[in-house]
């Protein structure tokens, strides 16, 4: 029986290399988007605030400030050198809010916060991994199709 053997050498390879690389950091930026969007019915919410003040830059999703940690943590804090919580702060209008002292070191308790769901019906801490667990086929197809997409 007869073989045949060739070789094929191919130009251009780098160049494909790096467009496919592109198309996957420009994908990964479209993908944060659309994860954040599908996580804030997850996200704690009585304002909108934290929801609003939401920043997507490149691959990542930013929720500000410490107010974002500890609501994603789930525990109640209390400031370190008293061991009180915050003071509750009602306004000319009513609403009230809670705050602590300027500067206030503050450590987790054992005591979950209290998550209202009146604004977001999904509201939780952890609320990516809910997210997650929700949305993550679609993901996958979001990021897929955005990489197909920009080649």
């Amino acid at each position: 029986m007869a073989t045949i053997s060739f070789d094929v050498k191919m130009e251009g390879m780098s160049e494909i290399r790096a467009d496919i690389s592109n198309a996957c950091k420009r994908s990964e930026h479209i993908l944060a988007a659309q994860m954040a969007k599908d996580t804030s019915q997850f996200v704690p919410a009585r304002t909108l605030s934290l929801d609003q003040r939401t920043q997507v830059k490149g691959n990542t999703i930013i929720y500000p400030g410490p107010y974002a940690r500890y609501l994603y943590n789930g525990m109640k804090m209390v400031d370190s050198a008293t061991g009180k919580g915050p003071m509750k702060i009602v306004s000319k209008d009513g609403s009230v809010s809670f705050r602590f002292s300027k500067g206030a070191v503050l450590r987790p308790t054992d005591e979950p916060l209290n998550i209202r769901t009146t604004v977001h019906r999904q509201a939780q801490s952890h609320w990516f991994e809910a997210s997650k667990a929700q949305n993550l086929q679609k993901w996958v197809r979001v990021a897929d199709k955005a990489v197909k997409d920009d080649l």
